[in-house]
């Protein structure tokens, strides 16, 4: 009886933490997102619809250019997220954002985050996602060429990767690598959470087995 309700214990604390991450729609509000300032709400934007650039954006660090922030539906476009969001090919061309992650080494983390292409250019846009050290070479995702959802209109998509942190400290970089005409790149709502290990889940499910078949014996019994 003592390993059954360890067990129980161990499928009712891994289900709890999967349910709360997966119904978090904002990376805001999502259970154990560890990037700071996730859709760039911080500092607050000016009123109204506004386009800007920025030295400095607090809990990331950039090269190849400023910051250069949406806000408030500026052009007619919407963030996925809150009121905010970047565009990554800017006035120099194309940029990078980055920021370091509190990790732990050999932890699974699922990477998720909203791109999408300027609608006033008829080209394309993409950006790759990097993980490691201090100059991290570890490319883990790179997105299809971005392009309108339709003439004359911008659309999100959401896209997802993963990788396995390999000290205690990671650094994530966003970079575009589309055409580099300061046109396109937006991001927003990025979030990188922890998984369960592959082991954790078979003991959850092996957990919630025997949940089932000691109730099943209880009401044979009974």
């Amino acid at each position: 009886m003592r390993r059954l309700r360890l067990l129980v214990t161990s499928a009712v604390l891994a289900s709890a933490v999967t349910t709360n991450t997966a119904s978090a729609q904002s990376c805001t509000s999502m259970a154990g997102n560890l990037v700071a300032n996730c859709s760039f709400e911080t500092p607050g934007p000016n009123a109204g619809p506004n386009y800007q650039f920025l030295n400095a954006l607090p809990g990331w660090d950039r090269s190849g250019g400023q910051f250069e922030r949406w806000s408030n539906g500026f052009n007619g476009f919407t963030s996925k997220d809150g009121v905010a969001h970047l565009e990554l090919d800017s006035d120099r061309g194309n940029t990078s954002i980055w920021q370091y992650l509190n990790t732990v080494a050999g932890q699974h983390y699922t990477v998720t985050f909203s791109a999408a292409h300027r609608s006033l250019n008829s080209q394309y846009s993409q950006l790759e996602v990097l993980v490691g050290g201090h100059e991290p070479s570890n490319s883990i995702f790179t997105t299809p060429q971005l392009t309108n959802g339709n003439p004359g209109q911008y659309q999100w998509v959401t896209y997802q990767t993963s990788f396995v942190a390999s000290s205690n400290s990671t650094k994530i970089v966003f970079r575009a690598v589309g055409p580099s005409n300061t046109y396109g790149d937006h991001i927003d709502n990025i979030s990188v959470v922890s998984v369960p290990e592959p082991a954790t889940a078979t003991l959850v499910a092996s957990g919630l087995l025997m949940i089932g078949v000691a109730a099943r014996r209880r009401r044979s019994n009974g």
